[in-house]
């Protein structure tokens, strides 16, 4: 009997394929009603979990189906009871004419000018913004940066946990032409029973279930696809976590405040990346939302709806992978005239520009830009192991915990170099006798002073 290799969550706190043991024992320990199987290759384990899903979606309809045929038979029972007694106090149509309110507030359109999150002041768009300029392509993690600046391990970790690793790990080339048609017609349907993502790959419009949308870019499809509320308190609570409690509202947050490297370089990465079209200095619910299934393993938001939700939106075209993923599920050709775009890394240069690093970090000596709340920043060289983990209790470090850490360090790395091969040219001076000097074994006195002051030897 062959031994498994590839593991299968089919119930547990990230649903999905784990390569790894050790990943797949973490979404399912302690985990009621937890369910998960091994497999001898990961293409079985795939396709088994494939038709799970493909079976859970099937049940998922017929129960909705139940569901909506139960619920509208009430609706007409309550709707004929309704108007059997109201409708003899009207004439024919006078029930559904509705009264317009006026207000005094003027609408969003007609305000001339506003404060944007950096509280400069803009002229507003009158029409709706579109898609504008030339595709953009989506950014890969830097190993070499990672690993010098040590925090591979807990990026890593934080990628499983978020079950973002087959995403992550595929740097399929990305398209000029596939990617603008894709992001400009994306559009997000977002009904109750069955959300769908509707698109075009190059020329061929496209139809999709949300599940399915999730299942080609390797992402679980749970938790709830519901709009997230502005400033959700348990979001809040979380950035206030990682920034050392930054007391700003989530939309004037920003990603440098993040205390921790690994977690703010996760969040980088989700910027440039899978939220694409995002403000890479703003952070936002839609970030939070990723960092708090990467950090807790709890799946409160649906990650696909999220990517889908800023796919639909307007602005600068990212979503190179995404299309390119999509473009290999639905098994369409591409377009051999199309122009690959040129790959971006999170890089030395690249974390620069994100203020990460000092402009003078080298991939050799990153010295790493820790802000405080209070507005204060600190320079710290890079890797910090001790100092900078993602599983400790505590997701951010106050002012006095790193100066005190430092100063430790600073004298370790003191009392090592000290520690060489003591010199044997000292003078020893002792209370109420002649000083002496200690000549170095081998030496006549004659090295120590001046030669005409000694007599001829006898």
């Amino acid at each position: 009997m062959e031994m498994p290799t590839t593991y299968v969550v089919y119930k547990g706190r990230v649903p999905g394929v784990y390569d790894d043991w050790e990943d797949c024992r973490r979404q399912v320990h302690r985990f009621s009603g937890n369910s998960y199987k091994g497999y001898p290759t990961r293409v079985e384990a795939e396709g088994r979990y494939a038709r799970y899903l493909a079976g859970e979606m099937r049940d998922m309809r017929r129960n909705r189906m139940k569901t909506m045929a139960f619920v509208m038979m009430v609706i007409v029972t309550m709707l004929f009871m309704f108007y059997k007694g109201k409708m003899k106090k009207f004439k024919f149509g006078e029930l559904f004419k509705k009264a317009t309110t006026s207000t005094g507030r003027p609408s969003r359109a007609s305000t001339q000018i506003r404060r944007s999150y950096n509280e400069d002041v803009i002229a507003p768009s009158f029409a709706p913004e579109e898609d504008h300029g030339a595709p953009n392509a989506s950014s890969f993690p830097c190993y070499e940066f990672l690993t010098n600046a040590g925090i591979l391990d807990d990026f890593f970790t934080l990628v499983n946990r978020a079950g973002l690793a087959t995403y992550v790990g595929d740097e399929r080339g990305q398209y000029y032409r596939l990617t603008k048609v894709f992001v400009e017609s994306f559009k997000f349907h977002n009904t109750e029973y069955e959300p769908t993502v509707a698109f075009k790959i190059y020329d061929i419009p496209v139809t999709m279930k949300l599940e399915e949308f999730c299942f080609a870019l390797g992402i679980a499809p749970v938790g709830t696809a519901r709009r997230i509320d502005d400033n959700p308190r348990d979001l809040l609570e979380l950035y206030r976590g990682i920034t050392g409690d930054d007391c700003r509202t989530i939309q004037r947050g920003k990603i440098r405040n993040i205390q921790l490297p690994a977690i703010k370089y996760f969040a980088y990465y989700i910027g440039t990346s899978i939220l694409g079209r995002e403000n890479t200095s703003n952070i936002s619910s839609y970030h939070l939302a990723f960092l708090n299934v990467a950090l807790t393993g709890e799946t409160p938001y649906h990650l696909g709806s999220l990517i889908a939700r800023r796919l639909s939106s307007r602005g600068p075209i990212f979503g190179g992978t995404i299309a390119s993923r999509i473009l290999t599920h639905l098994d369409i050709p591409l377009d051999s005239n199309d122009v690959p775009l040129t790959p971006r890394k999170l890089d030395i240069a690249a974390m620069k520009s994100h203020h990460f690093v000092t402009t003078n970090s080298t991939i050799d000596n990153i010295v790493y830009k820790m802000l405080f709340a209070d507005g204060n920043e600190k320079e710290i060289p890079l890797p910090q192991q001790g100092l900078f983990n993602i599983d400790r209790q505590s997701w951010s470090l106050t002012k006095e915990v790193v100066e005190e850490h430092m100063k430790i360090q600073e004298f370790h790395q003191q009392h090592d170099s000290e520690n060489v091969e003591p010199s044997y040219d000292y003078t020893v001076t002792y209370p109420d006798v002649s000083s002496s000097t200690y000549m170095e074994p081998g030496r006549s006195s004659s090295y120590y002073e001046d030669t005409t002051s000694w007599g001829p030897w006898e």
